[in-house]
């Protein structure tokens, strides 16, 4: 057991995203854990309404001036010298380039519009009239916006990023709160029939994987300077 945690300490994104693969593999979960939020009386009642509704709204919104503020924190320290330094020029580049890439590139422009999932509230097990599809399985059940992957939980997990700016101490904690906030966005999101247990595990692996990518090939030169 000490072997373990001191191993997780180590690297504990090795150990994350271990789980977030092995959770993207259980697409059976999909179905069932959709219909604990369905009723064919009301489907999916949270669809327009509560919180999982302000989650869809304002969750990337909040995500993504947060990232404007360490630009704007970045620049200003640039220009004045009583603004502490709070992030150096690899941190910058780090934090806009994983954005771009993870959520931005690989979910919303080359997965969402093409893989052709439909959401779980246009399948036929829950009133609508496509089919499921596995994860895996580039479908012709979606023309544009689909349910592969998801864009809200990606840019949830994309907050595992500022774990790589945390000293390593703290940053099984960064990334541990990336974690939960991550699918407690695609928790809402499986709530309101808009995605599938799988496509909130698969943005994770994704997104994460590309932080710890470009973790070591920008942060890394920075700590061995």
């Amino acid at each position: 057991m000490r072997r373990v945690l001191k191993s997780l300490a180590a690297s504990p994104e090795h150990w994350l995203l271990a789980l977030l693969f092995v959770l993207m593999l259980l697409p059976f979960l999909d179905i069932p854990l959709s219909t604990v939020f369905y009723m064919p009386e009301t489907p999916f009642r949270w669809q327009v309404d509560g919180a999982p509704e302000f989650v869809r709204d304002f969750v990337p919104e909040i995500i993504m001036a947060g990232a404007a503020l360490c630009v704007v924190l970045w620049a200003a320290a640039r220009l004045s010298p009583r603004v502490p330094q709070w992030f150096t020029n690899r941190h910058i580049i780090y934090l806009v380039t994983t954005l771009l890439v993870g959520p931005g590139v690989i979910v919303e422009t080359l997965l969402k519009p093409n893989w052709g999932r439909a959401r779980p509230k246009d399948i036929t097990a829950f009133g609508g009239d496509a089919a499921y599809t596995w994860p895996w399985q580039v479908a012709q059940e979606c023309a544009s916006n689909c349910s592969f992957v998801s864009g809200h939980a990606a840019i949830a997990f994309w907050l595992s990023a500022y774990a790589f700016l945390l000293p390593s101490k703290w940053r099984p904690v960064g990334l541990a709160a990336a974690l939960v906030f991550g699918f407690a966005v695609g928790l809402a999101r499986i709530a309101q029939g808009g995605h599938f247990f799988s496509d909130i595990a698969a943005a994770g692996f994704i997104v994460v994987l590309v932080n710890v990518l470009f973790a070591r090939a920008l942060l890394k030169p920075m700590a061995a300077a």
